[in-house]
Order: C-alpha cells, then sequence, then structure tokens
C-alpha cells in the first residue's frame, strides 16, 4: 500500500468535517522523488491541520531537509477525532501530506513536541500511524522515533515512547544527524535499529537515546540519579545551538495553506534568545545566548516569501521584537519594500519599556485589531522579583500612543501563584487594566477594550523557580473568583483565567520523571487526546489514569524541590548550569523579603 489516495476519497473524506485540510498540495509544497532520494524522513506535528502548518519552526525543517541530496521530507499532522474514528475502523494507516504515503513506509519519523499538552496526542499519532507507543517494542521495519522542540527540555516523561530526542536547535546538526544515518542505511543496512540509535546518539553530544539511561529513586521516591547503560555514550546532553544567525536556515518559500489555519502569515524569525531572563521563563533560559538578524537579511527572507506566497500580513517573531537594536531600520526597510503591496507588519512581542509609546507609529500600517502588552505581575515588587523589568509610566505612554493612533484594544497578560504573592498584588491586575483602559478618555473617547488573561506560574525546568512548588487548585479557584469580582461591573474589562484543571496537569507533565509514561499511556488509551482544547480535554481521564497507575499528581506539581535534589532534567544541559540558576533564586528570595510589606 504505497499510496492511499483512492481509499482516503472513497472511505475518508466524503464522511468528515473540513475535508480540505487532509488533501495537501498546497502552494509551495515540496515533491521529491521517492526512488532518488533513499533516506526517508517524516515530519509530524502532533496537533491539527490548522495548528502544525501555521508553525515556524517546522517550516525551516521542512525546507532545510529537503535541501539535502538523497534526503526527502514529508509531512504529517494528526488528524481531528472524526477522521481518527473513521481511519480505526477502516483500518487507513497515517499517511503524508505529499504524496498519501503511509507513515511506517519512512526511515524516521520526526515528531515537533512543542508543549506537554501534546504528549496523548503524540501516542495518537504513533498508534494511528501502526507503531508501538513504546520504543521497546518496535521491531527493524519502523522507523526511528526522533523528537525535538521545547517541550524535549525535560525529556523523562516521554522517555519510553521516543527513540531519539535532539537536544536545542535543530538548525545546527540535523542535516548532519540525517546525512549519517544515509550513510548507515548505505553501507550497513543490516546494522540493527538499537545499534543505529546508539550510533547516533553518541557521534553528536545534543542527541539523547533514553532507552540507554536508567533513572533510579531514593527512599522518598525523589529521583536519584539516571545511570548511562554504555559506556560510549555521554552523562550529560549538550544543547546544540546555531552560531551565525543570519547564515541559519528560514522559510523562503513557506508553505500556504489549503484550508482554515490559526496563523495566514508570513512570520519572519529576527531575533534569538533574550536579553533580560526574566526569571520565570523557560524560553529565555532555554533558547541560548542573543542572536540577531540583519536588517538585510530579515529584507531578502520577506521579499522571498512575500512574493511566493502572497500573505498580506508579516509578523516578526522573537521572544522580544523591540529589543532588536536595528528594529527601526528593520522596519523602515520593510516599509518602503511592501507599502505599494498593502502588507502590514505587526510585532506580537513588545517589550514594555521606555520604547513602548514609539511603537505604534513604527507598525501604523498594522491592522489594529489590538496591542499587546506582557506586565506578567501588577506591583513593582513582585515585577522586581521575577526580572520584568517593567515601568507602569511606560505602560501608560505606550498605550496612550496606541489609542491616539487608533487602537481601540489592549491585550494584557499576567501570571498569578508567584512566590510570596499578596492578595492585593492580585487584585492590582484590574486596577491596572483599569487606568491603562481609561487612558483613552484622554482623547474624548470612551475606555478601551482590554483584554486581560491570566496564567497561573508553573515553576518549569532549567529557570531559577524549578525548585518552586505549584500553587494549589483551591488557591487558583480563590485568585479567579476574586478578579472576576473585580472585572464584573467594569464591562470594558474582559477576564480570561487559563483552565485550571489544565494548568495543573501540564504543572505535572513538565516537572515530572520518567514514571510518568505509565499515566501518560494510561490517560490515552483511556480516550485522552488534544488535551489543549476545550472541546476534547477531560481531566477525570487523567485522574483515574493517575490513580490506577499509583501516580500522586501533587508529588510533581505542589512539591518544593530541595536545592540538591537530583531533577529530572539535571542530565540536560540548555545554559545555565543548576548552581548559577539556584543563586537566581536565592536572589530573588532575598529581593522578596527584603521588599515585604
Amino acid at each position: 500500500m504505497d499510496n492511499l489516495t483512492e481509499t482516503l476519497e472513497r472511505k475518508l473524506l466524503p464522511f468528515i468535517n473540513q475535508p480540505a485540510q487532509y488533501v495537501g498540495g498546497e502552494v509551495n509544497s515540496i515533491r521529491k522523488s521517492w526512488q532518488d532520494n533513499p533516506l526517508r524522513v517524516c515530519l509530524a506535528f502532533p496537533d491539527t491541520y490548522a495548528i502544525g502548518i501555521s508553525h515556524y519552526g517546522s517550516g525551516i525543517l521542512y525546507e532545510m531537509i529537503n535541501a539535502l541530496p538523497g534526503i526527502l521530507c514529508q509531512r504529517t499532522y494528526l488528524p481531528w477525532v472524526d477522521a481518527q474514528e473513521i481511519m480505526r475502523r477502516e483500518s487507513i494507516p497515517l499517511f503524508t501530506w505529499e504524496s498519501c504515503r503511509p507513515v511506517r513506509q519512512f526511515d524516521v519519523l520526526a515528531i515537533s513536541l512543542q508543549y506537554e499538552l501534546l504528549y496523548t496526542s503524540t501516542l495518537a499519532l504513533l498508534d494511528l500511524a501502526g507503531l508501538p507507543v513504546r520504543s521497546a517494542d518496535r521491531t527493524e521495519a519502523d522507523p526511528i522515533v526522533l523528537a525535538g522542540g521545547p517541550a524535549t527540555n525535560n525529556p523523562e516523561p516521554m522517555a519510553p515512547f521516543i527513540d531519539l530526542y535532539f537536544i536545542g536547535e535543530a538548525e545546527a546538526g540535523l542535516q548532519d544527524v540525517l546525512a549519517m544515518l544515509a550513510d548507515l542505511k548505505r553501507t550497513q543496512p543490516d546494522l540493527p535499529r538499537s545499534e543505529r540509535i546508539a550510533r547516533l546518539a553518541a557521534s553528536f553530544p545534543f542527541l539523547y537515546a533514553p532507552a540507554f539511561y536508567e533513572p533510579r529513586y531514593d527512599n522518598a521516591g525523589r529521583m536519584a540519579a539516571l545511570d548511562c547503560t554504555r559506556d560510549d555514550l555521554p552523562t550529560t546532553i549538550e544543547a546544540a545551538q546555531v552560531d551565525d544567525f543570519d547564515a541559519a536556515p528560514a522559510p523562503l518559500r513557506p508553505l500556504v495553506p489549503s484550508s482554515e489555519a490559526v496563523h495566514d502569515r508570513l512570520a519572519i524569525e529576527i531575533m534569538r534568545g533574550c536579553p533580560r531572563r526574566c526569571r520565570f521563563c523557560e524560553a529565555a533560559f532555554t533558547k541560548g545566548r542573543l542572536r540577531r538578524r540583519s536588517p538585510q537579511k530579515i529584507l531578502e527572507i520577506a521579499r522571498s516569501g512575500i512574493n511566493s506566497t502572497g500573505f498580506e500580513e508579516l509578523t516578526l517573531l522573537s521572544l522580544s521584537s523591540s529589543d532588536h537594536p536595528e528594529l527601526h531600520q528593520i522596519l523602515d526597510l520593510l516599509n518602503e519594500e511592501f507599502q505599494e503591496q498593502n502588507v502590514s507588519i505587526a510585532l506580537p512581542s513588545l517589550r514594555t519599556n521606555e520604547q513602548l509609546a514609539e511603537m505604534p507609529a513604527l507598525v501604523a500600517g498594522v491592522r489594529k485589531s489590538g496591542l499587546t502588552l506582557v506586565p506578567e505581575a501588577a506591583s513593582q515588587r513582585l515585577r522586581q522579583a521575577i526580572s520584568k523589568d517593567v515601568d507602569e509610566g511606560h505602560l501608560l505612554s505606550g498605550a496612550e500612543a496606541a489609542f491616539q493612533r487608533g487602537w481601540n484594544l489592549l491585550k494584557l497578560y499576567f501570571m498569578v501563584g508567584l512566590p510570596d504573592e499578596r492578595p492585593e498584588e492580585v487584585e492590582a491586575i484590574v486596577t491596572l487594566a483599569d487606568r491603562l483602559a481609561q487612558a483613552r478618555q484622554k482623547y474624548e473617547k470612551g475606555p478601551a477594550r482590554v483584554n486581560i488573561a491570566v496564567a497561573t506560574l508553573i515553576p518549569r525546568p532549567h529557570t531559577p523557580m524549578q525548585w518552586l512548588p505549584m500553587i494549589r487548585e483551591p488557591e487558583m479557584g480563590q485568585k479567579r473568583g476574586r478578579l472576576r469580582d473585580l472585572v464584573r461591573d467594569r464591562r470594558y474589562l474582559a477576564l480570561k483565567f487559563h483552565h485550571i484543571e489544565r494548568s495543573v496537569l501540564e504543572g505535572v507533565l513538565a516537572r515530572g520523571d520518567r514514571r510518568l509514561a505509565d499515566a501518560i499511556e494510561q490517560s490515552w488509551r483511556l480516550g485522552s487526546v488534544f488535551d489543549a482544547w476545550d472541546e476534547t480535554f477531560d481531566y477525570a481521564r487523567w485522574k483515574q489514569a493517575f490513580a490506577e497507575t499509583g501516580i500522586d499528581p501533587d508529588f510533581y506539581a505542589h512539591r518544593g524541590r530541595d536545592a540538591d535534589e537530583h531533577l529530572p532534567w539535571s542530565h540536560i544541559s540548555v545554559g545555565m548550569t543548576q548552581p548559577q540558576l539556584r543563586r537566581q533564586y536565592e536572589a530573588m528570595m532575598q529581593e522578596l523579603a527584603a521588599n515585604s510589606p
């Protein structure tokens, strides 16, 4: 069964919602010859087409892998539940969007793990492809399951399901990994699958093969060590990192979605890393040193992307776009290039500093759907402790500049559950939002609409907060209830509080060890899939899975870690060392104590 096109047309597409998302054929899709490219890679995103087709990193990998001679790359996504049901009933295996080939026919299944709530969806994808979900059960005929992405910063909860992890930035080494694998396939076709995996892991410091490592636990159930079972493998995995960001691959001919997608625009990453390193932010501590693209290179990428897609919006990506020292020049070049084509320019990530008041003028051409600001905390004491350098005066001046130029909506992002947080500091979220909304009245208009998004702090791996406990569900509910009371009579303020049970689950999975794999698999077998979607998330399944596998969620989410505790991610090196992070943690706690009211 090399091509499933006829089967899909007869048995699947007529019976599902939005069949256009499954047919492929997108503008700029790449079709390389199967026969002329002996190493075949399937690039998988374990979420819906609408999410996966919009993922910037997948676009980089798709073009990068297909640029290699003798290697082809095709894509797959996780079909929605209606399609999954039919595919299982009709024995239709998961296929690729380029050629409708079964995924199981490929040499490598490369899965993008962007966040923890994709874990059950990843198992669903493996099963739908006809692969055993556990790596120990796979045969010589099965592709090597290679995973990368931010969720691999703690690879342990998914370790039994993944053959090989790529830690760090794939642009810095994936091509070499695939070249070696192609050479092994050509020169040593009978080399056992497990030995191929081991040789790859021994050859590249950023590859982690979890089957060759065994965790140990102490009498209290805490992780005590991770023992390597082979002498040729490293005890610490060093994240790969791009040196020259200007020379790093970028999507020059991005895929144009054939059906609805969450982002229908051209994205360009202008900077990687962050100069600020807020103490709660995993990305800031794992993205490596700060690297920037030059204005001319950004223009070249934009010119190629717009000309090859016809997109009408261009968005500039980074953790903090307005920190690029040449941002003015970048925007001037892009505006000059694209103003006659009516291409608007968006900066989704703005630093709330003295530059903020200039931003509305610099992006005057963007559709004024809303200006997004990320104070994170509403009190200066908490912002200082988490290293979020935000001044309320700058927030106000930025909002006023936006209102003056026609913006009517602000989007504000906050967190609750920060260390030593006081009730009045939670209430200050609404006070600050109201103050910003009222600033629009300065221009003889009513108060602005303000959307307030509030998340609960998850003390994430590789950050100074990794030793903290996460607050418990009753406290989350109390904070949400108080905020709702405060906005009730202010109709121009809209509050969105992150789903409490989903936040707890994310905390468990983000901070867990390899023992969680049994619960992840059991939850999937009970029906969990698409856990990030409200339509399909059911925490009752997870609670049942935890109970049936003997997992106490509180042990992972709500337990503080001792200073000398071996953390499940201690063998992964992505930047700062554990002692460096611990010094930051102690400095944060000292600052909170010194500024306590």
